[in-house]
């Protein structure tokens, strides 16, 4: 009897073993099923032109030689995201001074000096991220 018992245990071991492999060899393959259709999205691709600020408000003034001129910017028109901006005071020689000025406030002070009279030119430009705007252009000239 006892081998009779021991011989239905390895049966029983053995059905057990077919069982739990064709289990496993199974499951994945219904997983695979059920996931093998993908959904699709359409592709979407469009560009965003950086606008120039619309406006500015600030003041500035000049030395008595008019050979140094300080611009202070209290405001300009903010551009829709936009990351910050750069402002750049340009002297009649040619020498350029650049202040990094974050999205909010949109305030800075700004100096340049020069080795000759004539008119600055002031730019203000939105950045969004690494990409950079159009200018907005004002010229000044010492009273």
């Amino acid at each position: 009897m006892t081998t009779t018992r021991t011989a239905v245990r390895r049966i029983r071991l053995l059905v057990q073993l077919v069982v739990a492999v064709v289990v496993l060899t199974w499951v994945p393959t219904i997983a695979q099923a059920a996931f093998s259709d993908a959904a699709r999205a359409d592709l979407s691709v469009g560009t965003y032109s950086i606008p120039a600020p619309g406006g500015v408000t600030g003041t500035f003034n000049c030395t008595s030689t008019k050979l140094s001129m300080t611009v202070t910017l209290t405001d300009f028109g903010a551009v829709d995201r936009a990351t910050g901006y750069t402002v750049t005071l340009t002297a009649p020689n040619g020498q350029v001074t650049t202040n990094a000025v974050p999205a909010s406030p949109r305030s800075t002070t700004i100096t340049r000096a020069s080795t000759t009279v004539g008119t600055y030119t002031l730019r203000v430009r939105a950045n969004v991220g690494t990409w950079t705007g159009q200018n907005l252009e004002r010229v000044l000239t010492c009273p």
